[in-house]
């Protein structure tokens, strides 16, 4: 006999329009996925915390700041994580400073327009090739080398 997991749905706290309760989460799924009441969900949260650790007060005083200083001690460069480009060193790929110092003054929304430019000149540097044709064929033969890996077949060669 199995069990059946049925949706269950409830109003959102903040629109009131009803949604579909995420069963990892139950009856604490008070909110629902749209902008306005995402940003209101974290806004009871932060309110709720600061009410549980209180308030302000949390990060005031010399006590506080010596708790922070110590966290510090404790975890120092925490916020220096190695990204994935550096820990794919491992991998044969080194980060020139060359590069690394372009990378950091590009914005987001330029990199997001240059992943296709970024494909074409992999596929350029791997394959030799510099004509857009034959570039544009390799990008269709390796998507569809891709397609076939993520569907679980021996893709073509």
């Amino acid at each position: 006999m199995t069990k059946h997991h049925h949706k269950q749905t409830r109003p959102c706290a903040h629109c009131g329009h009803r949604f579909n309760i995420n069963p990892r989460v139950g009856l604490r799924h008070r909110f629902c996925a749209k902008p306005d009441c995402t940003r209101a969900s974290r806004a009871s949260a932060r309110k709720r915390w600061l009410r549980k650790n209180g308030g302000r007060k949390y990060f005031d005083g010399e006590e506080n700041t010596e708790r922070v200083r110590t966290w510090r001690n404790r975890h120092p460069r925490y916020w220096r994580r190695k990204s994935r480009i550096q820990r794919s060193r491992r991998n044969g790929f080194v980060l020139t400073k060359r590069l690394s110092s372009v990378l950091r003054y590009v914005a987001l929304q330029d990199t997001i327009d240059t992943h296709l430019a970024l494909k074409i000149g992999i596929i350029s540097h791997v394959s030799g090739a510099t004509l857009q044709d034959t570039i544009a064929k390799e990008l269709r033969r390796l998507m569809l080398r891709g397609h076939a890996i993520l569907r679980g077949k021996k893709p073509k060669s």
